[in-house]
């Protein structure tokens, strides 16, 4: 073969090198592309359902908090005496008693005078609500602007009864800017917000910086959206009563905003939460699929990297899907999981006691203060129980105010009733509030996870029998040990 020709065979294997190099490395540009696409999709659609999630919850927790007000109410205006000038009438005493700063609690007469503490009174006969709940109704107000020192507030109202007449009310008026307060400092707050707004778009329940807002809808008319008519939609499905997913942009950063009816007076409650995990993943990517024009060897290291983090956090994902997402501990079903792998492990007791424990009196805690105070309980019993026992050991939240503990490598009952009896202190001196638990030990090779908990939870069941706040150890012939956290543990 002539020069030429080696020539031309030379270009046409460097041309087809270069062509298979540029083939791969189109290819694995289109796969970060389609992965950079894929976990766009998956992460907001993640961010949605989180999202959902949250605004589904404070729903709850603010239907529960305006109904345990109005139960609250309700007592009081059945013991309440009527403002008559008698000079007798207990509602001095229940004024003072029960005002505070985040509300403002008045007696209301039959004339429409209703009187605060501190010797202060104002005339309502004019207000709509007063009217209504002087024809037996109760009454949770809309937004009220100019009633408590300027400030917009909403009022809850309930009649006061007497041989079948309506003689007075009894009335609570929170500014708008503590009903926000209340609703956006719960347990399992995320980042974001939450408020509730009227059908005109008065904001019912508030956070710092809406006061600079007539209404909601003026706050996100001053927003970016992708679809101009974003707001509008808003309004008519709110104004409908439907639930739906609103995205804005603020400074050029996604917001994502979920609205749903709310129980009362045609509201609707609403989150908004911020992007920037989200934000800060893909563009990690768009980095990775940067570096990958380097070249293919670096491309391959850059896509490892990549993955090796797109892992780490689908892991951490999977970590917190474990977790109860209100007290830290491990879920029922993640705890079983781990603890049925353990037994099933041959030769080996990886755990060997389990620890059955019940909140005493959690439905009056609930009952009397709230669930509120009923959902602090219980994470700070969950903090106690993860803070006295090992990080070996399997903490779990059960359900409702029960929790379990598989005590890890644990062949001796002497020491499960050391940790119950921790417990028990740790629980009375930090909270005040007692436990019961119930120990039950694996017999050695048994595997049946159901059949050891069903166990301690008869020990639970002797220990709650013999007057609460101790602790019971499984026994075949019903013979069990128990203790005090307040008497005998030391």
């Amino acid at each position: 073969m002539d020069n030429n020709g080696k020539r031309k065979d030379g270009s046409l294997s460097y041309l087809k090198y270069v062509l298979i190099i540029a083939a791969l490395l189109a290819a694995m540009i289109a796969a970060v592309v389609l992965y950079y696409m894929d976990m766009n999709t998956k992460l907001m659609s993640e961010a949605h359902r989180n999202l959902k999630t949250e605004n589904e919850y404070k729903e709850q927790y603010f239907s529960q908090f305006i109904s345990s007000r109005m139960n609250w109410y309700r007592t009081v205006a059945a013991f309440c005496d009527v403002p008559e000038g008698s000079g007798a009438e207990n509602w001095h005493v229940i004024l003072k008693e029960y005002s505070s700063d985040d509300m403002r609690f008045g007696i209301a007469d039959a004339h429409g005078r209703i009187y605060f503490g501190e010797n202060q009174s104002a005339d309502i006969s004019g207000r709509y609500y007063y009217k209504k709940v002087m024809q037996g109704e109760e009454v949770i107000s809309d937004v009220l602007t100019d009633s408590w020192d300027g400030q917009e507030s909403v009022l809850m109202a309930v009649p006061i009864w007497k041989d079948g007449q309506v003689c007075g009310a009894v009335c609570a008026e929170y500014t708008t800017q503590n009903l926000g307060l209340a609703l956006n400092t719960s347990t399992t707050e995320k980042a974001g917000a939450t408020l509730v707004f009227d059908r005109t778009g008065k904001v019912v329940a508030s956070y710092k910086g809406m006061e600079n807002f007539s209404t909601i809808y003026d706050m996100l008319e001053t927003m970016q959206y992708k679809d101009g008519n974003a707001v509008e939609k808003l309004k008519k499905e709110a104004a409908a009563g439907d639930s739906g997913f609103m995205t804005y942009y603020n400074n050029d950063k996604v917001r994502l905003f979920y609205y749903q009816p709310s129980e009362y007076n045609g509201w609707t409650i609403c989150s908004l939460v911020v992007t920037d995990a989200e934000e800060k993943v893909l563009q990690e990517l768009k980095a990775t699929s940067l570096w990958m024009l380097a070249g293919v060897v670096a491309a391959v290291v850059l896509i490892l990297l990549t993955s090796i983090s797109g892992i780490r956090h689908v892991e951490k994902r999977v970590k917190k899907m474990q977790r109860d997402f209100l007290t830290g501990c491990y879920n029922r079903v993640t705890g079983k999981r781990i603890v049925e792998k353990g037994l099933h492990v041959d030769q080996n007791r990886l755990f060997g006691a389990c620890l059955f424990i019940d909140v005493d009196n959690f439905k009056g805690i609930n009952d009397t203060y709230g669930h509120d105070e009923g959902d602090r309980i219980l994470i700070k019993v969950g903090q106690i129980l993860m803070g006295n026992m090992r990080e070996s050991d399997v903490v779990i939240r059960f359900g409702g105010d029960e929790f379990v503990i598989w005590m890890y490598r644990v062949d001796n009952v002497k020491v499960a009733e050391d940790a119950a009896g921790r417990i028990l202190k740790a629980a009375y001196d930090e909270t005040g509030i007692s436990l019961s638990i119930g120990i039950a030990m694996t017999e050695p090779g048994e595997k049946n996870y159901d059949a050891v908990m069903k166990r301690a939870d008869e020990a639970l069941y002797r220990a709650k029998a013999k007057g609460k706040n101790q602790y019971a150890v499984y026994s075949e012939d019903t013979r069990s040990s128990s203790t005090s956290s307040t008497e005998s543990v030391t």
